[in-house]
């Protein structure tokens, strides 16, 4: 079992409820880009596509980088990023750019296939919420209601469904 399995299942078992916890996000991600041993299976529409390692993918982006930044070849390049440990600082880099990416897509007004695996596809949209004039119960009162105008806002919502080729 990879580092990141057990570091997600610590996770699962030390944790009894679901809240937000940006320091397991962070150590989630610098895990994911460090750990070797941990790939994704890859699905599109049709099913299987292959294994992806997050650790070699990141490897192979810092080499480019290197290669184009300084000028060295491609073995060298490649023989640096090798030895690359990403840090905190990186995963929060990485956990903001996803965030921000995910934020500025969302107002294209088109879906964005968050996840692909063997049992899920989940897409996430945007759904504009107009104001209205909603009816709410008066505290410490059965029957005595008072309106009040909500602001109109975006709506972030997820569809989910059984992956075609799992049928």
């Amino acid at each position: 079992m990879s580092e990141l399995n057990d570091l997600i299942n610590n996770i699962k078992n030390e944790t009894s409820q679901i809240y937000i916890n940006k320091a397991n996000e962070i150590d989630v991600m610098r895990c994911m880009l460090n750990d070797k041993d941990y790939s994704i299976s890859v699905y599109d529409k049709n099913g299987y596509v292959e294994q992806r390692s997050p650790h070699e993918e990141a490897i192979k982006f810092i080499a480019s980088v290197i290669n184009r930044s300084t000028g060295l070849d491609k073995k060298d390049a490649n023989y640096l990023a090798e030895n690359f440990e990403f840090n905190k600082k990186d995963a929060v880099f990485l956990l903001n750019n996803s965030r921000d990416f995910i934020s500025t897509y969302m107002n294209s007004g088109r879906k964005f296939n968050i996840m692909q695996t063997k049992d899920t596809e989940a897409d996430i949209y945007t759904e504009k919420v107009d104001s209205k004039i909603k009816s709410i119960p008066i505290k410490d009162s059965d029957k005595k209601f008072k309106e009040i105008k909500t602001s109109s806002y975006t709506k972030l919502k997820c569809s989910s469904k059984c992956p075609r080729y799992s049928k």
